[in-house]
């Protein structure tokens, strides 16, 4: 669940916070012990894979212009949160 805050008044950028999981699903839960190791691990790749080309897509929806290495980077800066 992801609960966006309202920008303050000074019109500083608030990020949205991830609520913490408090439950998981029942069923998810039985599905998950049911795998194996090596099958929850490459459910973790393909989520990730997945993710990163979503960002890819958007940075190349947004940038039309930029060649593969700046949408590469541009994908690297979302993925460390701009940490880079």
């Amino acid at each position: 669940m992801v609960r966006y805050f309202p920008i303050e008044a000074c019109g500083a950028l608030v990020k949205p916070v991830i609520a913490p999981f408090e439950a998981v699903d029942d069923e998810i839960a039985a599905s998950l012990r049911e795998m194996g190791p090596a099958k929850r691990l490459a459910l973790v790749f393909q989520a990730e894979r997945f993710a990163r080309d979503l960002m890819r897509a958007g940075a190349r929806n947004r940038h039309p212009e930029w060649n593969d290495a700046e949408v590469e980077k541009e994908v690297a800066r979302l993925w460390a949160d701009g940490s880079v």
